[in-house]
C-alpha cells in the first residue's frame, strides 16, 4: 500500500515516479576524476609516510649501507652452534672450535679459520654452553659426558669425536 500511495503523489505533483528511480541511481555513481584524486591522495600519504620512517625511524635515507666487510665476523655468527649440537651436524667431516668469546686468542683462531674443512664456533661464554666446561674428556662417544675448556678443538667424523685438541700448544701442532 506505501507504494501505490507514492505514486498517487507523484501524479498529483506532476512527477513520473520512474524518473525518480532514475535520480537515486545516479546519485550512487562516482566520477572517474573523484577517483582518481582519492587514489592519488592515498598514494601521496603512502610515500610520506615512507619517507618520514626513512629518516627518522632507521636513518638511512639517501645511503647506501652495503656490508662489504670480509671480517669472519660474517661466518662466526653463521657458524655459531651450541655446544649439544656438536655432534650432530649435517657434513660427513667437520671441526668444532670451542672458546671463550671475551677472551678468544687470534693466532688460534686464524689457524682454525684456515682448515679447509667446515668449522664450526662454539662460545664457551655462552650460559647455554656451560654444562660443558670443565676439565678436558677427550674423545667420548656420548655428547653429554664432553667437557672441554678454552681453546679446544674436535675433528668429528660420521658423528663421533676423531681428534681432540685441548689448548693452544696442542691446537698450532696438530692442526698446521
Amino acid at each position: 500500500m506505501g507504494r501505490e500511495l507514492k505514486r498517487k503523489q507523484a501524479k498529483r505533483e506532476g512527477k513520473n515516479v520512474k524518473e525518480l528511480q532514475v535520480k537515486k541511481q545516479d546519485f550512487n555513481t562516482m566520477k572517474p576524476k573523484t577517483l582518481v584524486i582519492i587514489v592519488a591522495v592515498i598514494l601521496v600519504l603512502f610515500i610520506v609516510l615512507y619517507l618520514l620512517t626513512s629518516i627518522f625511524v632507521t636513518k638511512d635515507f639517501g645511503t647506501n649501507k652495503k656490508n662489504n666487510s670480509s671480517d669472519n665476523e660474517e661466518t662466526t655468527i653463521t657458524n655459531k652452534i651450541l655446544a649439544g649440537d656438536s655432534l650432530r651436524q649435517v657434513e660427513e667431516l667437520y671441526y668444532v672450535y670451542y672458546y671463550d668469546s671475551t677472551n678468544e686468542d687470534s693466532e688460534v683462531s686464524s689457524i682454525v679459520s684456515s682448515l679447509n674443512d667446515k668449522v664450526y664456533r662454539v662460545d664457551l661464554h655462552d650460559d647455554f654452553n656451560s654444562n660443558f666446561v670443565g676439565e678436558p674428556s677427550g674423545a667420548v662417544s656420548d655428547i653429554s659426558s664432553l667437557k672441554v675448556s678454552d681453546p679446544t678443538v674436535i675433528k668429528v667424523e660420521s658423528e663421533k669425536i676423531t681428534n681432540f685438541y685441548n689448548g693452544k700448544e696442542e691446537i698450532q701442532i696438530g692442526l698446521k
